[in-house]
């Protein structure tokens, strides 16, 4: 058998029990770090886990669902200490008192939140500390309001501090949470605060009921500014796993809530996914891509189009080929060099260039050409082309582009009717958080392979827009295969294909292309 039970502080729990049960337990709560193999391979003696159960048997707190996953794929019987539920829980909320706090705080109002929204905030209500997987596109910012109304309204809740990922996410939330009292029509009897490079440098916080901040901002913040807050709202909670997202939740130890929201919360079992369950809590309500497009009906499908070029000549195949038989104990850092040639090649080929220039400047509506390549400018490159070879307003959008010039290009596209705008954006830059449903096309030019990143780029096309009833993705794969051996496939196909197996296992439509730019 083995125990749980909570200290004082409510941040661990003690487990113990049957000697060898504790034992396997301990080794399913190793984690092997991100990008361990690197580390191995430059240092064969380094330390590549990390225990999230000390020699004493304790774990963070966050981390008890994981518990019960693991003695229930052993069937060792597990019983928590009498008052877990009642430390852990907000016991003292009864379902139908909240249903009707929120019926009420919409009577009059012309928007009803839908039943997924309503569901994910009543759960973390509940839970206190936990996470919320809410796919993209399904109104996390309303979620969060709704969830800032009953903690301050119904709770008492004092302070509260939303943390976002970006600027902008800060600022377009503060303003949301307004617009919703206003059609709610209630009046916005609360005070707020913005932590962010272009807000106000003084600022009174102590008299704010919420302060809005980017984790880089707020975590610079003394140890002074964090006691002051009960809960803590972390939008994108994917990000928790950074150092300062890490660094803000630690400090908040006043906090009673601790709540994360994202659309993409780390794979499961994961390191990442044990990270953030340590700071915040573990997941209590999921609500994917695909039931809010075909179930809810409350976001646009994505029909994602696959299109593998094949432009190289059999020489330099040949050349990318022989470089992957290479063995990696001769040369650890091979599979990085390969990777990087494969990159310069797909970037010097004018070939591929004109042949994905030429299929955006046929678009007929909007459209969003993402880019990762920002140092050589290669986002750079198809706005030029495109800017001076078609009649379409272009933009450019990366990191060094003012919030506030990136919100007016935003508000440019939104409201043109026409069709005529393209946006060429860094994937930092509009891989998640932008709210703007005027976009029909969306073109992949740079390989990626993160998950989390896939899934936010899908989002940009399911914000809903009049009319629009699917968006066009297409993802440009550089197909270099060479030769029926196990190292036919190049680095850049292998990418496409995860990001082909990341669309279909999501629910999207998606079909693959072949296209021979040779014979053109």
């Amino acid at each position: 058998m083995i125990t749980a039970k909570l200290t004082d502080n409510n941040k661990w729990l003690l487990v113990e029990g049957n000697p060898d049960e504790v034992s396997v337990v301990r080794s399913k709560f190793i984690k092997k770090i991100n990008q361990w193999y690197i580390i191995k391979k430059k240092n064969p003696n380094a330390n590549v886990d990390e225990s999230f159960m000390n020699s004493y048997g304790l774990i963070p707190s966050g981390l008890w669902v994981e518990l019960i996953n693991v003695c229930k794929s052993f069937n060792y019987y597990l019983l928590f200490d009498d008052d877990f539920n009642q430390r852990m829980t907000t016991s003292n909320v009864s379902r139908e008192e909240f249903d009707a706090f929120i019926e009420n705080m919409f009577e009059n109002s012309t928007m009803k939140p839908r039943k997924y929204q309503v569901e994910s905030v009543y759960n973390m209500i509940h839970y206190k500390n936990c996470c919320v997987e809410i796919s993209t596109s399904g109104g996390k910012t309303l979620i969060s309001y709704m969830l800032f109304r009953f903690l301050r309204d119904y709770l008492g809740v004092k302070k509260i501090l939303f943390v976002t990922p970006k600027t902008e996410l800060t600022t377009q939330s503060a303003d949301k949470y307004i617009k919703y009292d206003k059609e709610n029509g209630l009046k916005t009897d609360w005070t707020y605060g913005e932590i962010h490079a272009n807000a106000k440098k003084k600022q009174d916080f102590s008299k704010c009921d919420i302060i809005f901040g980017n984790y880089q901002s707020i975590c610079r913040k003394n140890d002074e500014f964090f006691k002051q807050f009960d809960a803590v709202i972390l939008d994108e909670a994917h990000h928790g796993q950074c150092r300062s997202c890490r660094t803000i939740l630690k400090k908040c130890d006043n906090a009673i809530y601790k709540f994360g929201m994202t659309g993409t919360f780390p794979e499961d079992d994961s390191y990442d996914s044990f990270v953030l369950q340590s700071y915040i809590g573990p997941i209590v309500y999921r609500y994917s891509s695909y039931e809010l497009i075909n179930e809810e009906k409350f976001a646009t499908n994505v029909v994602v189009s696959v299109i593998g070029l094949d432009y190289l000549d059999q020489e330099k195949k040949k050349a990318l080929h022989d470089l992957r038989t290479v063995d990696k104990k001769e040369d650890p850092t091979i599979g990085g060099k390969i990777l990087n040639a494969e990159k310069r090649l797909a970037k010097e080929s004018y070939t591929r260039f004109k042949y994905i220039c030429d299929m955006i400047s046929k678009t007929t509506k909007n459209s969003l050409v993402i880019f990762t390549d920002i140092q050589h400018e290669y986002g750079r490159k198809f706005y030029n082309q495109l800017k001076d070879y078609t009649n379409k307003r272009v933009f450019y959008i990366d990191g060094n582009i003012k919030s506030k010039v990136r919100s007016e290009i935003i508000a440019e596209m939104e409201n043109d009717k026409t069709g005529n705008t393209i946006i060429v954006a860094s994937m930092q830059c509009f891989s998640e958080g932008i709210d703007i449903g005027n976009i029909w096309n969306i073109f992949l030019v740079e390989t990626t392979k993160a998950e989390n990143t896939i899934a936010q780029i899908l989002g940009r096309g399911m914000r809903r827009y009049e009319g629009k009833d699917k968006t066009m993705m297409i993802d440009f794969v550089d197909d270099f295969r060479f030769g029926g051996d196990k190292r036919n496939d190049n680095y850049l196909w292998k990418h496409g294909m995860e990001r082909y197996d990341i669309y279909r296992k999501r629910g999207f439509p998606c079909n693959l292309y072949n296209v021979n730019l040779q014979k053109k």
